[in-house]
């Protein structure tokens, strides 16, 4: 009888043992923390030369927009800088909106002048406006409204000119007929003695450029200094420089 309890007891002493035994190997494992994430680097997109270039002539676009530089000055106006974005990148639809900003922007100068009564000014803005976008609708429009208020205005008395203020035969501009070509010689003289300013006014950006064109071939070795003004009618104002 003592052994078998004695045997009993040494049974229960082992089957705990093996219990003890059986505890899984992960349960005394410490929980390892979870990887951080991999941080993935997108590469940088790169940017050839050509579409550095077109970057750069829309923001020069923008800028001389935005200073009414709209033809204006030669090779410093928001027409030439959105044209030769586009002969890079003809799809570039920023480019094309800034187009569309300066016919815009043409339209409203062509309202303005109209508002005052100001007429050949309002028309020298829409075929301004037609330079950059011929087929526009709007423009089509507003010259509409514009030859409707021009047909019920009172007459206009012609322009007689003010002080060092010459009148240009509109009719002869852009040819080389003697007449103004002569007018213009004896401007570009006058302008040389006085070592002035030069003030053309023209219906156009091309037109002014042919009138400052030829007073510099009047007076060779003489720096003609001046500016173009967009109206009508065609003049030069001699300013007295200060």
């Amino acid at each position: 009888m003592r052994n078998s309890v004695g045997h009993s007891g040494l049974l229960i002493v082992l089957v705990c043992t093996l219990s003890a035994c059986q505890i899984p190997f992960y349960a005394n494992q410490k929980k390892q923390p979870a990887p951080a994430p991999v941080q993935v680097v997108q590469p940088k997109p790169v940017i050839t030369k050509e579409q550095q270039a077109v970057k750069m002539l829309i923001l020069n676009g923008e800028y001389t927009l935005s200073q009414d530089q709209l033809l204006t000055p030669t090779n410093d106006n928001a027409y030439d800088y959105f044209r030769a974005a586009l002969k890079l990148d003809p799809t570039n639809t920023r480019a094309k909106g800034g187009l569309q900003g300066i016919v815009m922007r043409y339209v409203d100068l062509a309202r303005q002048a109209a508002a005052r009564g100001n007429y050949s000014q309002a028309t020298t803005m829409l075929n301004n406006a037609r330079i950059v976008d011929p087929t526009n609708l709007l423009i089509k429009e507003v010259a509409t409204g514009l030859a409707e208020q021009i047909k019920s205005a009172p007459p206009v008395e012609p322009y007689r000119g003010g002080p060092n203020e010459f009148l240009l035969d509109a009719s002869l501009l852009g040819k080389d007929d003697p007449k103004i070509i002569a007018k213009l010689t004896e401007i570009a003289q006058k302008l040389k003695v006085t070592n002035g300013l030069a003030m053309i006014i023209a219906r156009t950006d091309v037109e002014g450029r042919w009138i400052y064109q030829k007073m510099r071939d009047a007076v060779p070795g003489y720096r003609v200094r001046g500016d173009i003004k967009l109206g009508s009618p065609p003049r030069v104002q001699l300013v007295p420089s200060s």
